[in-house]
């Protein structure tokens, strides 16, 4: 049988500023929104204690928790620790899956026991890099993912296959891979709020409801996943936004934000070891309208072309956001020359 971990960093961003920050432990911090109208990346278990959330707006989780400590993202910082941590688990398996900076599933089918290794990852991460973590094993990656969000944080939680349904019966249905607020509110419609409640659809309806996914989704309810680990699942895009404390009506403003952004996303595209021929950038209007503008990046350098990119938008309606990417990847060895003088900011 297959044995599947699943890794969950708790509270990541916010934990590594209490691990480096002593002073912060035991105190509600909250990782982004540090604008008014800007998300919250993530927070600590004592800012979720007052129903603050990731993605959440800036400005409510000020009224939700007024004491709550807002700081900036360091994601350079963020990724040093997830490399520390990501050094430790690849010494248990040559099979495994990074989602982020703070998750990560590992095939342990190799192992007769898989219990004692993945304690032993869990402690070393504890000792070896300050952090925390919840881990999930089962034989399936949704029913290990599940198992993780259990008992967090600190969790430790094994799913095996005969207590799989039983598990699966009382938790809300959002705790199905795949299903996330929009499918959930489709559902409550339906008077479906529990994967007890959601058995009682068809494999057809789910099809009907959510096109070729609601097969997936029907298999997993049923403790069911033939998914596998991808190794070095290719990236599509890296991207940078945020949403602006003021709206800003002057193209040399949004610029000046567009770079800040760039410099920011840069830092992921050096770790991925990749390298980008396509810039977009992003802006969203005072009315919520959303426009965007590429181009493949050739002989100009960058900066010239988010330059050139910015020449595009209108700024009189008023910008509330904006958000620069990159795209179409290439690695170093296959990049042509010009690729050498990407650094510029």
């Amino acid at each position: 049988m297959k044995k599947f971990l699943h890794l969950d960093l708790d509270a990541f961003f916010a934990s590594v500023e209490q691990l480096d920050n002593p002073s912060l432990r035991g105190k509600p911090v909250i990782v982004g929104g540090t604008r008014n109208r800007g998300v919250v990346a993530t927070c600590s278990y004592e800012a979720r204690a007052y129903g603050v959330r990731s993605a959440m707006p800036a400005a409510l989780a000020r009224k939700k928790c007024p004491e709550g400590i807002f700081l900036p993202v360091r994601y350079s910082r963020y990724q040093e620790k997830s490399a520390e941590v990501r050094a430790i688990y690849t010494q248990y398996t040559d099979l495994y899956q990074s989602v982020g900076l703070d998750e990560a599933y590992l095939d342990m089918s190799h192992y007769d026991n898989a219990i004692p290794p993945a304690r032993e990852i869990k402690e070393r991460i504890h000792k070896e890099t300050g952090l925390t973590c919840s881990i999930g094993l089962s034989y399936n990656m949704s029913l290990a993912k599940i198992a993780s969000d259990l008992r967090k944080p600190d969790a430790f939680v094994v799913i095996r296959e005969e207590q799989a349904l039983e598990v699966l019966r009382s938790l809300p249905v959002g705790a199905l891979h795949g299903i996330g607020r929009k499918s959930q509110e489709l559902l409550a419609k339906c008077g479906i709020h529990t994967i007890e409640e959601f058995w009682t659809l068809s494999e057809a309806e789910l099809v009907e409801l959510f096109g070729k996914a609601g097969r997936g989704y029907y298999l997993r309810a049923r403790g069911i996943d033939h998914r596998q680990i991808q190794m070095n699942r290719p990236i599509k895009s890296i991207s940078r936004e945020t949403t602006l404390a003021v709206d800003l009506f002057e193209r040399d403003d949004v610029i000046r934000i567009a770079r800040e952004l760039f410099a920011e996303l840069w830092q992921e595209v050096e770790a991925e070891g990749v390298q980008p021929q396509t810039l977009a950038l992003k802006v969203k209007y005072t009315d919520f309208k959303q426009r965007s503008k590429q181009k493949k990046v050739e002989h100009e350098e960058w900066a010239a072309v988010l330059e050139q990119l910015a020449e595009a938008f209108d700024y009189t309606p008023g910008v509330r956001l904006v958000g620069v990417s990159v795209s179409n990847f290439v690695r170093p060895d296959e990049a042509s020359p010009r690729y050498e003088q990407l650094r510029f900011f």
